[in-house]
């Protein structure tokens, strides 16, 4: 038997190995399960799997058997601008979206309850990131639609180690279907 063929098995072995690792690294990547629904506003949106509707509030989404004491929230909410419902182009939405309520809120709250506090423009989405002093990541979004005279606004908080969700949020937002 040559060399060769002697080490033609060890090189299939190699690559199979090289294959599972590769597997194993990327395997996380997809993040938490979640399930597609539709809001009350018409909103198709993905919500982390298992996560129910609030009670009190009707784009809320909390784990199951959640109470008032619990801060976890996934909120997806169609909203209008600082000025109202008018259509607006991408670059209008652009122009204003530092005058969102989200985001004027948390940077009001920076000195006191927000650390890390880091914004970020993402072509047709602007992304807040931060953690609270209580330790609750807090993820806010901003996606915005070309002619569209609302907003689709996407909110995580969560207590803890968000597993994900902090990414989840931002991907659900990209891809939920505003209502027609």
């Amino acid at each position: 038997m040559t060399s060769v063929k002697r080490l033609v098995p060890m090189f299939g072995l190699l690559a199979a190995a090289a294959v599972g690792v590769l597997l194993v690294i990327s395997g996380g990547d997809e993040g938490p399960s979640m399930e597609r629904v539709t809001t009350v506003d018409g909103v198709v949106v993905d919500i982390p799997a298992g996560w129910v509707a609030s009670a009190d509030t009707q784009f809320r989404f909390e784990p199951p058997g959640a109470d008032l004491s619990n801060v976890d929230s996934w909120t997806i909410a169609w909203a209008c601008g600082p000025d109202g419902c008018v259509e607006r182009s991408l670059d209008e939405w652009r122009t204003i979206e530092s005058r969102l309520e989200t985001f004027t809120r948390a940077r009001e709250d920076a000195g006191d309850l927000l650390f890390g506090l880091v914004e970020s423009d993402e072509g047709d989405a602007h992304v807040l990131r931060a953690i609270t002093a209580g330790n609750q990541t807090v993820v806010s979004v901003a996606m915005f639609h070309d002619g569209a005279d609302h907003y689709l606004e996407c909110n995580l908080a969560f207590a803890g180690n968000p597993g994900g969700l902090e990414d989840a949020i931002v991907r659900a937002c990209r891809s939920a279907v505003p209502p027609s």
